[in-house]
């Protein structure tokens, strides 16, 4: 799980350790300066599509609002 401002910086890491297909599932930036209520809001909001990357791993990207 990444930020959106890092994607680039995630497929070059995913392409460095020889597995350029590993899902990833970017999240909206900023983390860590929004307050706890949003921080939560924001990963119920991804829950459902880890864990759809969790039981389908063959999906390269998924992108959550």
């Amino acid at each position: 799980m990444i930020t959106h401002a890092f994607e680039a910086l995630a497929k070059s890491e995913r392409e460095a350790f020889g597995v350029p297909d590993h899902p990833v599932l970017i999240v909206q930036h900023p983390i860590g300066t929004v307050k706890q209520e949003e921080v939560n809001r924001r990963a119920d909001a991804a829950f459902e599509k880890l864990v759809e990357i969790l039981l389908d791993p063959q999906q390269k990207k998924a992108a959550v609002g």
